[in-house]
């Protein structure tokens, strides 16, 4: 679903690819000023991933989107993991801010509002499987970074 992504070795670096340190850059500069709170004492990695290839080239807004990322995965552990407790309904409400950001306009690809339906409507009616078969394909990272 998202938009960007990470690009085989090109002969030029054009405007639209950066190397995995501009991109890095990228993440960096998001995070230090991201607009939503991490849930449960949970922390950006200091560098997103970097890719196996030294040559990989990756598009603007890749490391951006990994910092977005990171953070829809962070929410979304909560509101699997605390779902009888109440304080779901509070983290569907802040996810769902995600949707009206410049990165998610931009660079999500959601054209039939999927995730916004899907993923945070069915939740706030009391479904989390969809958003559980989103948790477990796009967040090999955050898990891996937390040991999940």
């Amino acid at each position: 679903m998202l938009g960007v992504g990470a690009c085989g070795q090109s002969a030029t670096n054009s405007a639209d690819t950066l190397t995995w340190e501009q991109s890095n850059q990228e993440y960096k500069k998001t995070t230090e000023n991201f607009p939503f709170a991490l849930s449960d004492g949970d922390q950006f990695p200091s560098d997103m991933t970097k890719a196996t290839s030294d040559n990989q080239l990756y598009q603007k807004g890749w490391g951006e989107g990994q910092a977005y990322f990171y953070w829809i995965c962070s929410t979304e552990n909560k509101i699997l993991n605390n779902s009888d407790d109440g304080s779901d309904q509070q983290s569907l409400s802040e996810l769902e801010k995600v949707t009206d950001t410049d990165w998610f306009k931009t660079y999500y690809i959601d054209e039939d509002n999927v995730f916004k339906n899907e993923v945070i409507g069915k939740a706030q009616l009391g479904d989390t499987s969809v958003m559980q078969q989103f948790y477990d394909s796009d967040c090999t990272w955050y898990r891996d970074v937390n040991g999940l």
